[in-house]
């Protein structure tokens, strides 16, 4: 197996059969669908592919937060960037609910919390 590193020393990018340019040799590791679905937490120490838990929490946390801002971006936005003319037609309760709804939105990169949608926006 042919792997090439990053300049932190991680997986870039890894070949079963065939070349890499630049590529390093390395034994298969025991569990190649963990390799598959994790490779870019794999280190190589001693020449062996070593797996980084503390590495790949941190990606999975940053790929939560990804998908958690492209909801934002599809479920929040249109709605809070309708223009000052849709807002003048709300009420002070409907400003208020609309403003936590959106400050829950916000938050949520942090909490990891879908916020529900006021039910007259529905």
């Amino acid at each position: 197996m042919k792997v090439l590193l990053n300049e932190q020393g991680y997986v870039e990018s890894y070949a079963l059969e065939g070349e890499l340019v630049d590529a390093l040799e390395t034994a298969e590791p025991n569990d190649l669908s963990h390799l598959e679905k994790h490779f870019t937490s794999y280190w190589m120490r001693d020449g062996t592919l070593v797996f980084d838990e503390g590495k790949d929490a941190q990606a999975q946390s940053e790929a939560a937060k990804a998908e958690y801002r492209r909801r934002r971006e599809l479920e929040c936005f249109p709605i809070i960037n309708r223009g000052q003319l849709w807002y003048d037609t709300l009420s002070e309760g409907q400003l208020s609910e609309l403003k936590n709804w959106y400050q829950a939105w916000l938050d949520g990169t942090n909490t990891q919390t879908i916020p529900e949608k006021p039910e007259w926006l529905t």
